[in-house]
């Protein structure tokens, strides 16, 4: 019997079954645990009420009721209410009972399910464990071996290289899987796992460990030889070719060869490519040398470089181009040869050859055709083709022309002889003539119409007139030389020159006009030609000999009998000139002196014409007239524009009755001029003048602006209108279209002005000059204007003349124009001495300092003009005689300055008692005016510079409104103190929302708030004894606190407290988050207060303040230090005795006395030779001399000050200038002998100047 074969045992296929199995029974487990979930969720919340109170609790409770019911007698209400507390005691407990039963349903079901989910992780343990060995059954089997001969290798890689293994090795690992082994990466690890037999598996492990251990190198290239490899690609496939087994990868951009390979292989690699030896040379190309070196296409470029197997490269950078050649050494030497000789052989060179004027001419005529066709035969001559050009030299100079020849370097002898043969035949054909330089232009004639006749003579001449009188001829032709040659010496014969000599050159006016016909005729009839020389200063006759002498002895006389002289005659003063008709001034002088007067108005000027003395004479008296001189005096001077009528009168009456008050005396009031002038005798004038001034200055006049809606709506809600009237002492009246200003005309003229820089943001104010005063500033301007420009410069002002108004103008930012002005008052008084006073003025004097009747009877006294300047807060004193009227008028200022002083008194508020002004002020003014009724003053208040003043007219009134005033303030800090608190100690003092602040104030019926902008301080308001009483609890809060909160105390001065807070407080900060600790600086006691934090970080910080202090300290020290060392070498320098004198050389009359047209002295040129800026006096007191500092402009005190101190002058103009305030450098005062025996003055400021006075 034949046994059959055993059954095919298949255990991949039992462990499949097994792992089916169990699956399915983990599957019932987990169905079974989710069921019971299920349940148990609904148990917990079906889960019944527990009672509050626990079971025993109720247990003894129903025995205490039960005990008390049974125990004693009781009502039948009392005995059912103890039932029913004894029943729903019982139900309690039976509630007790039922949550006791579900809880232990609930423990039950909890149990079922823990023991369900352990048989879960049985089963699931056992499925784990079956598909563990069945991937190892399908592994084996997938690899083509059994379980037994399956095995497992791990081959170690760096973990930086696993990443590249796989990439680079990719291919080889895939291979590797497809012969039988399975490879898993551990990448965290840097492991590969091989599974399959152990032949596979070894000859995977090799195969892995190759890839290891293969090794990447990045060779580096310069870009030359970047750029040779990939223009040469022959060279690097020669290297690869040669390399085997290396991968190259060429990064081009990267300027890199990345190999990848075998150490061994790689070095080889390497040391091939360190080998290539690449060289670049450069050479500089100019445009043409780039298209020659290119060629058409670039084949030249091209051709170069495959034949020397170099790369060329043409770069350009802005105008500059370069040859770039790279390769190896001796190609790029041979290209380099072949480029230069290229370049040589084309080079293109210029030559220049000079010309006569003449030829340039004529190459140049017909558009040029005649050098065109020169330079086409020169070039057929050399064979150059289309490479030489023939051109003129711009640059040249216009008596040298040059012709310039530019051509290949090789033809350039050839051609420039031809050219020189060329030029040489021209020249031979011209002819020179010198003639007199006056007859040049008849030569050239009116239009060039003479030369150019002369240039048709014959067949055609060129023709070249010169200014030094040298006239060329060229003709190719030598009958027309000759012939043209004749002509001009002809013209010369016919027109030599004579002069005559002009005394005044109005005269030439008459000569050639109606008066001279009969002069003209004359000259024409002799055939001579009549001019005037450049200089104006002479006659010019042209003609023969003969007849220049006739015509000579024609002008003298009528020259002798209409010289002319020119009188400017301002247009104001040109209708003075003819009133009076036949009895007018320039009638009289006409009769008297036998001259002619003509007036240009056009030019503002007068001619006399007549005999020279007569002429003169006239002169004299007429500018007597005009400008004063010889007892007669004028006076000009600015009036406002709505006082003009009033001055005039209806129909002229009060001028009228003005010039019979003061016979003599001329008035006159120009149209459409603000302007006033009196002529006549001296002190007539003079008198005349008080009275106009005095009647000016008190009169009130209205003005009006103009104003938009939008503007009439601002004014509406502001208090602009209010703050101008008051500031300016007028009266303003807002309408629906405009703005009516009445008042004096200086304080309207103000409040304007403050209006238009309201609306336009734009501020306009002038200084008054006298007629004399502006004609000089006129003429000062003319000969130099860099006064006024620097003016401008220095403020962003714009300054200018207005002879009209006869004032300075200055318009601009109002801080700038108060600058401007300040700088032009001291202009003023440095060009017209003492003519221009100021006296500074307290903003609070002004209304008693600026009373127009008290400043007119100032003026009428000393017949100097005076008035309030307020943007200069100065009383201006300006006087055209400053001999007398100037110091008389300063002298009495001065003194109503003083008494103003005493009947006001100025009381000033800092900042922070701002808060008195509206006690003082009261509820609408009452509290002010209350005083004024009481006391019979006049309270102004300044808000913008919290400031009260008092006055009235005496001085018992002014100390009666001053105690109450003060009585007033005294009794107001009294109901309103200020507490500073630590500001740690604010949170506590405030309370959460305030509350503890506002129980202080209610316990102390006072009102408590904290001050804006001084988080630290508190205010404290109410009636006396209260504020008293809640300062002293508040003070008696705080000192609890600080004992609380115990802190480190210093003081500190004031100079440090900067310093220790560091800018934008970051180093108290610091200090602050280093330690923990809180840090309070106290600026009005200087103290410096360490809280809160551990005792050893208190004083921690305490070390670093008082180190910050140190430091400052020692820096303070050394700055002290270096001062008293320049002081010391200051005085050392005092005491020099060798020092160059002054030079105090007058002007000559010659250079200095020139008098203009008024008759005043022209002092201009002294401007350089006065000391600029002040002078010394001295002023004797107490038995002892000492320098004070009182004259000169502003701006050389300010420098005097600078240079004395080490300080500049503030812009602060309500400072009064005092020599006090260089009082500290009196003792580096010293003197010292100059070279002459005088006693010299010397002042040595710290700042390291010495100044000789």
């Amino acid at each position: 019997m034949v046994d059959s074969p055993a059954p095919h045992f298949d255990i991949g296929e039992k462990l499949s079954q097994r792992l089916n199995e169990h699956t399915q029974e983990r599957s019932l487990k987990q169905h079974v645990i989710d069921q019971g979930t299920l349940h148990l969720q609904n148990l917990i919340k079906s889960t019944p009420k527990r009672p509050r109170e626990s079971k025993p609790a109720l247990q003894d409770k129903i025995k205490k009721l039960e005990k008390s019911r049974t125990s004693r007698s009781l009502p039948l209400s009392q005995e059912k209410a103890l039932l029913r507390e004894i029943g729903a005691a019982q139900k309690a407990i039976r509630q007790h009972d039922q949550c006791e039963s579900h809880q232990e349903l609930i423990r039950r079901k909890r149990a079922e399910i823990e023991s369900a989910r352990e048989a879960l992780r049985i089963t699931q343990s056992s499925i784990a464990e079956i598909e563990k060995v069945l991937a190892t059954v399908q592994l084996a089997k997938r690899l083509g071996c059994t379980t037994a001969e399956l095995i497992t290798r791990e081959v170690s890689c760096p973990v930086d290289k696993v990443a590249r293994v796989l990439i680079k090795g990719g291919d080889t690992i895939s291979n590797a899987e497809k012969n039988g082994v399975h490879i898993h990466v551990d990448k965290m690890h840097g492991k590969f796992v091989i599974k399959g037999s152990e032949k596979a598996v070894m000859q995977a492990v090799k195969q892995i460990e190759d890839l290891t251990t293969a090794i990447d190198f990045e060779f580096d290239l310069s870009p030359d030889q970047t750029l040779y490899l990939l223009s040469q690609s022959s060279v690097l496939e020669k290297i690869k070719s040669s390399n085997a087994g290396v991968e190259f990868d060429f990064l081009a951009r990267m300027n890199r060869i990345v190999m990848h390979g075998p150490p061994d292989k790689v070095d080889r690699a390497k040391a091939d490519l360190s080998n290539l030896c690449v060289v670049s040379k450069s050479r500089g190309l100019d445009s043409k040398q780039i298209s020659l070196v290119v060629g058409k296409t670039g084949e030249t470029i091209h051709g170069l470089s495959q034949k020397h197997a170099v790369v060329m490269d043409v770069s350009k950078a802005g105008d500059a181009s370069t040859l770039r050649v790279i390769g190896t050494s001796d190609n790029v030497e041979a290209a380099l040869s072949e480029v230069e000789s290229l370049l040589f052989d084309n080079e293109q060179i210029e030559e220049s050859l000079n010309i006569d004027s003449l030829m340039k001419g004529e190459l140049i005529n017909n558009s040029g055709a005649s050098i065109k066709e020169f330079q086409h035969s020169v070039s057929n001559a050399v064979a150059a083709g289309n490479g030489l050009l023939l051109f003129l030299d711009r640059n040249a100079s216009k008596d040298s022309p040059t012709l310039t020849i530019k051509c290949a370097r090789s033809v350039m002898e050839r051609a420039k002889s031809l050219v020189k043969k060329k030029i040489n035949e021209f020249e031979s054909k011209i002819v020179t003539i010198s003639v007199p330089v006056e007859i040049i232009p008849t030569i050239i004639g009116k239009g060039g119409s003479k030369i150019s006749s002369l240039r048709q003579t014959g067949a055609g001449a060129a023709i070249e007139a010169d200014k030094s009188g040298v006239v060329k001829i060229y003709s190719h032709d030598a009958e027309t030389r000759d012939a043209v040659k004749s002509a001009i010496e002809k013209i010369v014969a016919e027109n030599q020159t004579g002069h005559v000599a002009l005394e005044s050159k109005g005269t030439l006016g008459i000569l050639f006009g109606d008066q001279g016909k009969e002069v003209m005729s004359q000259v024409s009839e002799l055939g001579c030609n009549l001019s005037v020389s450049d200089d104006d200063t002479k006659l010019i006759i042209k003609g023969t000999e003969e007849n220049i002498a006739k015509i000579s002895e024609i002008l003298k006389p009528f020259l002798a009998k209409n010289y002319v002289v020119e009188i400017d005659v301002h247009s104001d003063d040109a209708a003075l000139l003819f009133m009076g008709g036949a009895k007018s001034v320039l009638q009289n002088v006409e009769s008297k002196h036998n001259v002619k007067a003509s007036l240009r108005k056009e030019k503002g000027t007068l001619l006399l014409r007549g005999e020279c003395d007569s002429v003169h004479c006239a002169k004299k008296e007429i500018e007597y007239f005009l400008y004063g001189g010889e007892g007669l005096a004028v006076c000009k001077f600015k009036v406002p524009g709505d006082a003009i009528g009033i001055i005039v009168g209806k129909g002229g009456s009060n001028l009228v009755k003005l010039e019979s008050d003061f016979e003599g005396v001329r008035i006159h009031v120009p149209k459409d001029k603000n302007i006033v002038s009196i002529r006549g005798p001296e002190e007539l004038v003079k008198k005349c003048r008080v009275r106009l001034v005095t009647d000016i200055a008190t009169m009130r006049i209205v003005d009006n602006i103009e104003v938009s809606s939008q503007q009439h709506d601002d004014l509406s809600h502001s208090d602009i209108i209010k703050k101008i009237a008051s500031g300016t002492n007028t009266s303003i009246t807002l309408n629906e279209g405009s703005i009516k200003i009445r008042g004096i005309s200086n304080d309207v003229r103000d409040a304007k002005a403050l209006f238009v820089e309201h609306f336009t943001g734009s501020y306009s104010s002038s200084i008054d000059l006298g007629a004399s005063q502006c004609s000089r500033l006129k003429s000062t301007i003319a000969k130099d204007s860099s006064h006024f420009e620097r003016i401008k410069l220095s403020t962003g002002t714009d300054v200018s003349l207005d002879e009209s108004e006869s004032c300075i103008k200055v318009t601009g930012k109002k801080a700038s124009v108060k600058k401007a002005k300040l700088s032009l008052i001291g202009f003023l008084d440095f060009l017209l001495p003492k003519q221009f006073q100021t006296v500074k003025v307290h903003k609070t004097l002004f209304k008693s300092m600026g009373d127009p009747e008290k400043l007119a009877e100032i003026a009428a006294a000393t017949g100097a003009f005076i008035y309030l300047d307020r943007d200069l807060v100065s009383i201006i004193i300006r006087s055209e005689s400053p001999d007398d009227d100037s110091a008389k008028a300063l002298e009495l200022v001065n003194a109503r300055l003083a008494e103003s002083e005493k009947l006001n008194y100025v009381f000033r508020l800092v900042t922070s008692d701002a808060w008195l002004l509206p006690i003082i002020i009261g509820k609408g003014g009452q509290s002010v005016k209350k005083i004024e009724a009481e006391t019979g003053c006049i309270i102004d208040i300044f808000k913008d510079e919290l400031t009260v003043v008092v006055r009235a007219d005496s001085e018992e009134a002014v100390d009666l409104g001053k105690d109450v005033l003060e009585a007033i303030v005294s009794q107001a800090r009294k109901e309103c103190v200020f507490i500073d608190l630590p500001d740690s100690a604010i949170p506590a003092f405030v309370g959460k929302g305030g509350v503890h602040i506002k129980q202080f104030g209610a316990d102390y019926d006072v009102e408590i708030e904290r001050v804006r902008k001084q988080s630290s301080t508190i205010k404290i308001t109410g009636k006396e004894l209260a504020v008293a009483k809640a300062k002293d609890a508040v003070l008696s809060w705080m000192n609890e606190w600080e004992a609380s909160h115990t802190g480190l105390t210093i003081n500190v001065e004031e100079q440090f407290i900067p310093a220790i807070l560091g800018k934008g407080g970051e180093t108290v900060k610091a200090i602050q988050k280093s330690t923990g600790c809180k840090i309070d600086i106290d600026r009005q006691h200087n103290t410096v207060t360490v809280r809160e934090g551990t005792e050893s970080n208190r004083a921690t910080a305490m070390t670093r303040v008082k180190a910050i202090i140190d430091e400052e300290r020692a820096a303070a020290a050394e700055r002290a230090a270096e001062k008293e060392k320049l002081r010391l070498e200051q005085a050392a320098i005092a005491r020099c005795n060798v020092k160059s004198p002054v030079d105090t050389t007058e002007p000559s009359p010659e250079e200095g006395a020139v008098n203009d047209s008024s008759g005043a002295k022209d002092r201009s040129k002294e401007f350089l030779v006065r000391p600029v800026g002040f002078a010394t006096t001295k002023s004797k007191g107490n038995g002892s001399t000492k320098d004070a500092i009182e004259t000169g402009t502003k701006e050389g005190r300010d420098l005097y000050l600078m240079l004395v101190t080490g300080n500049e002058s503030t812009d602060d103009q309500d400072d009064q200038w005092d020599s006090s305030t260089v009082s500290s450098s009196a003792a580096m005062i010293s003197g010292c002998d100059s070279n002459d025996g005088e006693r010299e003055l010397h002042y040595h400021s710290i700042s390291g100047f010495t100044v000789r006075i």
